[in-house]
């Protein structure tokens, strides 16, 4: 307490940081460390697509959702040494590999310290926050909550993005720093709600399915091709990945309305949206230009070093492919290792469990990873932790998945009891 009451005769700063702290050490009290801990990582999860509101204005490289993120592990620390985690045993090669080639790269580059600037935030995006949550293991509703406190910060920066208005070139960017970040977050948070859709009991499916039309929304405002033709891949992809008839029948219903009142419906949308960009307007033959020579220069920068890579520097992200860029970076054999750590996610779309719908968030980035240069935002990798964690999830100990655990109709019965062995 006194050092608080010192902390606060030293300015504004010093007052509303003992008041913060008075505040951080009241709730362990009340909440315990455990639950408080909890708190906090939501509070990430809930900022995490609002990438553009920072704590300290000059340093951009840190967000909200970055500290507390920390503050979150700081505290759930016990608890973490006390949890026997659940690792694949390809992330964990995939991960001390990548982290290898950062660190190997940097050192035989041009430039060490600018290497180790720039690659390090690549480890700590795709290494440490994976391991951060299977070392954590939430399960069950907390799950969902995580992915419940993504989806509603990204409706914020919808609603955000409305009264913000648009902005250059007649897109939104809402929270975040770019057009096409606020696309790819929307991309995140549509993936997670596949997930949220089927763990929502039917009468309150509603809630989702509104959640999607913000989602959708905010891909159109955002002017982001590439979020939206990932978003039509796994719409398409779906039927086939959930085995479903019914979802077939209604994309094939909803495609033949959209041809018979398409001409009419992209009249309605005005220039900068999704569906003017697709169809070519003038700002997109200015990107598609930059972008082509932006690939080429970067798969020239590739073959100068393509087993060890030239080392991270201020154009690592210049190609707007994550892929080359971890070519350019740490090589081939740095590449390998990335797609370790990124397919470990995909994996849950192909197996059966409880959380095997997670795995699309990682399917999305996959795909739109050939059309982005966001590589290590962790806005993003906070979305494929929990698609690792579900990989990790589909040991042993996995159980059907909750849709097929619901059936209770006559055709199911001999089906379940067979598998149960009865």
């Amino acid at each position: 307490m006194a050092g608080l009451v010192a902390l606060s005769t030293k300015g504004l700063i010093g007052a509303v940081l003992a008041l913060a702290c008075a505040v951080v050490v009241t709730l362990v009290v009340v909440l315990g460390p455990e639950r408080l801990g909890t708190g906090f990582v939501l509070l990430a999860m809930f900022t995490a697509p609002q990438n553009s509101i920072r704590p300290i204005p000059t340093a951009d490289f840190v967000t909200f959702s970055d500290l507390f993120l920390l503050l979150g592990a700081g505290l759930l620390l016990p608890t973490l040494l006390q949890r026997r985690g659940r690792y694949p045993a390809l992330f964990l090669v995939g991960a001390v590999g990548l982290s290898a080639m950062v660190l190997i790269s940097a050192t035989i580059g041009p430039t060490p310290d600018l290497g180790l600037l720039y690659g390090l935030r690549l480890p700590a995006a795709a290494v440490a926050l994976p391991l951060f949550f299977l070392a954590w293991r939430p399960q069950g509703r907390l799950i969902e909550a995580l992915a419940w406190a993504y989806v509603a910060g990204h409706v914020v920066s919808t609603c955000y993005a409305v009264v913000e208005g648009r902005a250059l070139n007649n897109r939104y960017d809402g929270l975040t720093t770019h057009f096409n970040f606020f696309g790819i977050a929307a991309l995140v948070a549509s993936t997670m709600l596949v997930h949220l859709y089927h763990a929502t009991p039917r009468r309150h499916r509603w809630v989702p399915m509104v959640a999607a039309l913000f989602c959708a929304a905010s891909i159109s405002m955002s002017g982001s091709r590439a979020a939206a033709l990932v978003v039509a891949m796994i719409l398409l992809l779906y039927p086939l990945l959930e085995r479903s008839v019914l979802s077939a029948y209604l994309l094939i219903a909803a495609a033949l309305a959209f041809v018979a009142v398409g001409d009419r419906l992209l009249v309605g949308f005005g220039s900068g949206s999704v569906i003017e960009r697709l169809q070519g307007d003038e700002t997109t033959s200015f990107s598609d230009n930059e972008r082509t020579v932006a690939l080429q220069t970067g798969w020239d920068k590739f073959f100068a070093h393509p087993i060890l890579g030239n080392g991270f520097d201020a154009t690592a992200l210049d190609a707007h492919n994550i892929y080359l860029e971890v070519g350019i970076g740490i090589g081939l054999v740095g590449l390998i290792c990335y797609l370790l750590v990124l397919g470990i996610g995909v994996l849950p779309v192909l197996r059966s469990g409880p959380l095997r719908r997670l795995g699309y968030i990682a399917l999305g980035y996959a795909a739109i990873g050939l059309l982005t240069n966001s590589l290590w935002d962790r806005f993003v990798w906070m979305g494929i932790s929990l698609s690792v964690l579900a990989a990790a999830d589909m040991g042993p100990r996995s159980s059907r998945p909750r849709d097929e655990a619901e059936d209770t109709s006559p055709a199911a019965g001999p089906r379940v009891l067979a598998r149960e062995g009865t």
